[in-house]
């Protein structure tokens, strides 16, 4: 083939390449946005929260950083939350094009900031010193249990899983690591702590699917289970300190959070210390 000619349908394909990504209705620069810098809201599951977190702690230190948001509708359909932070500038950009009930445009607003604000029952993502203050409402996370017909949770966790909590049948087993074990029967968190548990599960997507496993060639090993009961469904999960997949970390992490509201319940102070690490 001659050189002129490769060249000539190379650009011809280059140019089709191009064409696709802006009819598709998003900048072609966007398009290659990596996972990384993706968060999702679905429903009310989440993917990737921590990006969020990570890109309001750039802010706050003045260093450049862009992340997306992508929230889908009801129908399905993505709305696209582009925040682009540079030259002590935050760049709020919105974009309904793909949203069959929505407006179908893209809006912007300048910024001054971006906040997280902790609540009891909800997180907000809220932004600050706005152009347009209608759109200064980012994202809310709902975690709270008596909006919930059924939420209860089982946790088996540690060498040989002989530590566990079961909010579902209100027992608490704790391995003193001695060869004995300690049992509470009317254990109960209270409901500020099961918001704070909630919120753990939600912000680790745990209605997600995840691919962890229970392989493990370190013996003894921490092993982890964990069952939780949400209004009319239930999620199981197994896993071992050996799985370092990111969802393997994230689902460990999960387990410390939990453990970390555990050790400060008056009942759980209570108990026997053990010898050496009951996590």
């Amino acid at each position: 083939m001659d050189r002129k000619v490769f060249i000539f349908i190379f650009i011809l394909i280059l140019c089709a390449i191009f064409s696709s990504c802006q009819t598709a209705g998003i900048p072609l620069k966007d398009k290659r946005l990596t996972a990384n810098n993706e968060i999702v809201e679905t429903h009310g599951q989440l993917q990737n929260i921590v990006r969020l977190d990570a890109f309001i702690n750039n802010v706050k230190n003045e260093m450049k950083d862009k992340v997306r948001l992508t929230r889908y509708t009801t129908e399905g359909d993505p709305i696209y939350h582009d925040l682009d932070y540079a030259d002590s500038k935050l760049t709020f950009t919105m974009d309904t094009r793909e949203d069959e009930f929505g407006q179908g445009a893209v809006t912007k607003s300048i910024c001054k900031g971006i906040q997280k604000q902790d609540l009891e029952t909800e997180t907000n993502y809220i932004l600050t010193g706005c152009e347009n203050e209608s759109m200064k409402g980012l994202l809310t996370i709902f975690h709270d249990v008596d909006k919930e017909d059924n939420f209860a949770f089982e946790l088996k966790y540690g060498v040989g899983k002989k530590n566990e909590i079961n909010t579902k049948e209100e027992r608490l087993i704790k391995d003193l690591q001695n060869g004995e074990t300690v049992a509470v029967s009317d254990f109960q968190f209270s409901k500020k702590e099961m918001n704070q548990i909630y919120k753990l599960l939600k912000l680790s997507n745990y209605l997600g699917d995840k691919n962890l496993t229970t392989k493990c060639n370190k013996k003894p090993n921490k092993s982890y289970e964990l069952n939780v009961w949400i209004n009319s469904g239930e999620r199981h999960f197994e896993w071992t300190e050996c799985d370092h997949s990111p969802e393997g970390k994230e689902m460990t992490k999960l387990v410390h959070d939990i453990l970390t509201i555990l050790k400060k319940n008056p009942t759980y102070e209570t108990l026997p210390k053990v010898k050496g690490n009951d996590e």
